[in-house]
């Protein structure tokens, strides 16, 4: 078991189910791509059992990296200033959230 994978397992299913019992079901659905079926299982499972899910020798959640989406962001020149270079974050997220991790 990679220990590297289960802290980011692990870590993803915490934030997940810490939104989930904040009442913040639409935002952790939005931001992790959470469906609701997984947001139903996840307000159930213990602490035991995200850490045995986190155990799996993969991923459990499937990361919206896009490299199309990032050039546009990567390729900034590093002149810009901090506002609009934030400003670009925030599209660059809402377009990868937005769209499958293949699109």
């Amino acid at each position: 078991m990679d220990e590297n994978l289960y802290k980011l397992n692990l870590d993803y299913l915490i934030v997940a189910q810490s939104l989930i019992f904040s009442e913040s079901e639409q935002k952790a659905m939005f931001c992790l791509g959470l469906t609701a079926d997984a947001v139903s299982l996840l307000r159930k499972m213990s602490l035991e059992q995200l850490k045995i899910l986190a155990r799996s020798d993969c991923l459990t959640f499937i990361p919206r990296f896009n490299p199309h989406k990032w050039s546009a962001f990567l390729n900034v020149q590093k002149t810009e200033a901090s506002d609009v270079l934030d400003a670009r974050a925030i599209e660059l997220l809402m377009l990868l959230s937005t769209h499958p991790p293949d699109s």
